[in-house]
């Protein structure tokens, strides 16, 4: 069984158990922290599948020299960026922003958001470092990313578009929440 199909069938499970009165930021909410905590045992190389729209989105872009510059701008508009995990293959940043912002990002060159339905695989909370995905700046649970100054920097340095490697690397999977 591969490892999406795993990922899609434990989140299919997950959701089935969840009760109705929920709402479903709660549910996001509630199904990213349980994931991250069962990264957290699974050690430094586990993975969370997390499902987007309900507690961030994602703003995709290539990494490299611009991209570092866009981080390091980021850092200081918002006093250190929250949220943001690299991952060296396929050299992609994972920005995340408040939810909802996919709904009004659309046409950028230099990057993509993604939001519900969709799930993307994270690395559990205390991945600091590579060879494998990373966060480059830790989750922050009341922090996000600000998606205007974000889109503005990165009109302004212009990373190399990420479609073709967000294609290729299976990164992002549907969601069956």
């Amino acid at each position: 069984m591969s490892a999406l199909m795993a990922d899609a069938e434990a989140a299919a499970a997950f959701a089935a158990a969840q009760p109705a009165s929920e709402k479903l930021e709660d549910r996001h909410l509630l199904a990213l922290i349980r994931a991250l905590l069962a990264t957290e045992e699974g050690g430094a190389e586990a993975r969370a599948a997390v499902p987007l729209g309900g507690t961030f989105d994602l703003v995709v872009t290539s990494d490299g020299e611009a991209a570092a510059r866009v981080l390091r701008a980021m850092d200081a508009v918002q006093g250190g960026a929250a949220g943001v995990v690299r991952l060296p293959t396929p050299g992609l940043l994972l920005w995340c922003v408040p939810s909802g912002t996919a709904a009004g990002w659309t046409g950028h060159p230099a990057a993509l958001c993604v939001g519900a339905p969709y799930a993307v695989q994270l690395p559990g909370p205390g991945a600091d470092s590579g060879p494998g995905p990373y966060w480059a700046r830790p989750f922050a649970a009341a922090q996000r990313v600000p998606p205007g100054p974000l889109r503005g920097l990165l009109t302004e340095y212009g990373p190399a578009p990420p479609h073709d490697r967000v294609a290729a690397s299976g990164l992002i999977s549907i969601s069956p929440s």
